[in-house]
Formats: structure tokens, C-alpha cells, sequence
């Protein structure tokens, strides 16, 4: 009895010695947090091995982050993985979609991200823009004659219309000449000439009447202006004017008038025909009705196919650039030593304990063991 008492006994305390060993052990991974002292002289194993080796571990934590866990090779493989593209796609459609139904205002839109764009600002950049286009044309075209601008089709088609203007103009003079108006003009035209013709106009007029001279011209004046000859000479003469006035530079017209007058009212009348007050009060949301089956069918699909390729062709650059290891580096560091513990702790605590227990039962079968060999010595 005695022998199985002490050979217990010795189990029970290696168990504990085990245990409390190992447990021990684990604590002083991370406790003290600082050194301890004895006068001048620095305890040891004080601090903790953790909190000695945080920087080290910071930065091994750090290179194992990028160059086994978070890796180009893997990034690139979820950036192109079909199943990841599909989520992306719905979030961006979502997305997307929130904005164009959007009832926002387009100026209280612009407004929300500090874009300084309102409708006197919108009015004067196309009140600028139009001068400012205007004077560039110009440039380039104002040494040019009008035919050189024309395309040559229409050339034709006016020197081609000449003998149909001619044609409108004479029948609208042959229709005023036959109207009463038209003779009644014509006859205070003849009045007024023959006044100015001294004795021989008054005996014609006395002679025929005003009337009777006005009968006896008006057909005649009707004649010339139906006959083929005059049609002929009109045609000739409008054509004459029409090659006069497009062999002529553009700056001719231009001087006439005056540049800054000319592109002065242009930048008005386009700036009044552009409705930016209605544009900025519209929602995002009636600017985009039209377009929304587009955007949201094609458009967000292939932007998110093309970002996905992009990104993932560009990975390692885009690590390089962020550093990745140098965060990972910074954040531990940042962490105090109690949240360190925390964290390993909660991630390893099963086996710690388990640890602690194979220490116990180590150190049991050591009492064992020498509990037997002293009772056979």
C-alpha cells in the first residue's frame, strides 16, 4: 500500500510540475510587457519573448502576408474567377442603378461633391467657348473664299437656281406692275417724269391721260419682263453676282461686319438656345431615363469585365505601390502587447491548454517512472 502511495504521489507531483511548467511557459511568451530590474541589472526573460520580438514579428508578419497569403497570383485568380466577376457585376448594377433613379437635381448633385458648376457658371463657359471657337475657325478659314468652303455640289445647285430666281422675280414684278397697286405707281412715275419734261411732257400727258398712258405701257412693260431676253439677261446677271460674291475671302463679309460684333452675338444666340437652367433642374434621373436599359445591360458589364482584366494585369504594380508589407508592419507594431496576447490567445487557446495538459501528463509518467525505479533501488 505504501509502495502505491508513493509511486501516486510521485505521478501527482511531476503532473503538476508538468503543467504548471508548460503553463508558465506560454505565459512568459508574452508577460512581463516590460523589463524588470533588480537594481541596475535587467531581470531575465524579462520582457516577454512577444513583446521583446514585436518588431521582428511585425515584420516577418508582414513578408508573410504578401509573399504566401495575399499573393498577385491570388488576387489575379479571384479578379478573374467567374463567380466573383457576377457579384461584382449586381453590387455595380445596384449601385449604378441607385444613381440613375436618383431625384436629385443635377446642380444639387454637383453641388453635394463641391463641383463648382451652376447655371451662371455653364452660361459663361458656353458664352467663352463659343468666342473662343468662333476665333479658331476663323483662323483657319478666313484667307478662303466662300466657293473653296462650298462643297461643289452646292456651287451648282446655285448657280443652277439662278435661272429659277430670275424666273420668281420677274413674274412677282410682272404681277405688281398688273395689280391696281402697281399701276397706280406706275402711273405717278410717269406722272412725275413727264412734270419734269417741260412743254412736251404736258402735251402728252394732256394728250393721253395718265390712264391712257399707263394702258399703253403697262402691257408693254409686262411684254419685256415675260420675254425670253429679259429671263436671259436676269439669269446672266444674278449668275455674274453669284460667282462675284463667293469668289470673295471670307474675311471680306467679315470686315464688314466686324469679328468681335460677329462672334459677340453668336456666343448670345447659342448661349440662349442652350436650356441649362432646364438641364440643371432636371433629375439625374429624367437626364439618364433614356440611356438606363443601356447603361445597365451593356455599359456595366463590360466596365466591369475590362476594370477586372485591368486590375488583374496590374497587380503586382499596384502591390508594390501600396506596400503592403510595410502596413502589415505598421498595424502590428501599432498594437499594444495586451491585444497582441488577446489575439493569439483567441486564435490558439485550444492548443495552449492542450499544451499545457500534455506537459501534466509528461510529467506524470515521469513520477511514474522514477516513483518505480526508486522502489526498485
Amino acid at each position: 500500500m505504501k509502495i502505491l502511495l508513493l509511486i501516486l504521489l510521485m505521478m501527482v507531483i511531476g503532473a503538476i510540475i508538468g503543467g504548471v511548467t508548460n503553463s508558465l511557459a506560454i505565459k512568459m511568451l508574452f508577460r512581463p510587457f516590460q523589463p524588470k530590474y533588480i537594481g541596475n541589472k535587467q531581470l531575465p526573460f524579462t520582457p516577454g519573448l512577444i513583446p521583446k520580438r514585436r518588431n521582428e514579428l511585425a515584420d516577418q508578419l508582414g513578408k508573410m502576408v504578401v509573399e504566401h497569403l495575399l499573393t498577385p497570383e491570388g488576387l489575379r485568380r479571384k479578379f478573374l474567377d467567374a463567380t466573383f466577376q457576377r457579384q461584382m457585376e449586381e453590387w455595380a448594377k445596384t449601385e449604378v442603378d441607385r444613381f440613375l433613379q436618383s431625384e436629385q437635381s443635377l446642380e444639387n448633385w454637383l453641388n453635394s461633391y463641391n463641383v463648382p458648376l451652376d447655371v451662371k457658371n455653364m452660361e459663361q463657359t458656353i458664352y467663352d467657348f463659343t468666342q473662343k471657337r468662333y476665333h479658331q475657325v476663323m483662323d483657319q478659314y478666313r484667307e478662303e473664299s466662300i466657293k473653296e468652303l462650298m462643297p461643289p455640289n452646292l456651287d451648282e445647285k446655285g448657280r443652277a437656281s439662278m435661272e429659277t430666281a430670275s424666273s420668281y422675280i420677274l413674274d412677282q414684278l410682272d404681277q405688281y406692275i398688273s395689280s391696281e397697286q402697281g399701276k397706280r405707281k406706275l402711273g405717278d412715275i410717269i406722272e412725275r417724269y413727264l412734270e419734269g419734261q417741260g412743254f412736251l411732257g404736258n402735251m402728252i400727258s394732256n394728250f393721253l391721260g395718265n390712264e391712257g398712258l399707263v394702258d399703253k405701257v403697262q402691257p408693254a412693260i409686262s411684254n419685256y419682263l415675260q420675254s425670253t431676253e429679259t429671263k436671259g439677261w436676269l439669269t446672266s446677271l444674278l449668275e455674274t453676282e453669284w460667282d462675284k460674291w463667293t469668289n470673295k475671302d471670307v474675311r471680306f463679309y467679315e470686315d464688314k461686319v466686324g469679328s468681335d460684333v460677329i462672334a459677340k452675338t453668336l456666343a448670345s444666340v447659342v448661349t440662349s438656345a442652350v436650356p441649362v437652367q432646364e438641364w440643371m433642374n432636371r433629375s439625374i434621373a429624367e437626364h439618364t431615363n433614356t440611356l438606363r436599359p443601356y447603361v445597365l445591360d451593356t455599359m456595366v458589364p463590360s466596365l466591369v469585365s475590362h476594370i477586372g482584366v485591368y486590375l488583374s494585369e496590374r497587380i503586382p504594380e499596384i502591390m508594390e505601390k501600396l506596400h503592403l508589407s510595410d502596413i502589415v508592419k505598421q498595424e502590428v507594431e501599432s498594437f499594444s502587447v495586451e491585444r497582441l496576447e488577446t489575439m493569439i490567445l483567441d486564435i490558439s487557446r485550444r492548443e495552449f491548454k492542450m499544451i499545457t495538459y500534455l506537459g501534466a501528463l509528461l510529467g506524470g509518467v515521469i513520477g511514474l517512472v522514477q516513483g518505480i525505479i526508486a522502489i526498485l533501488i
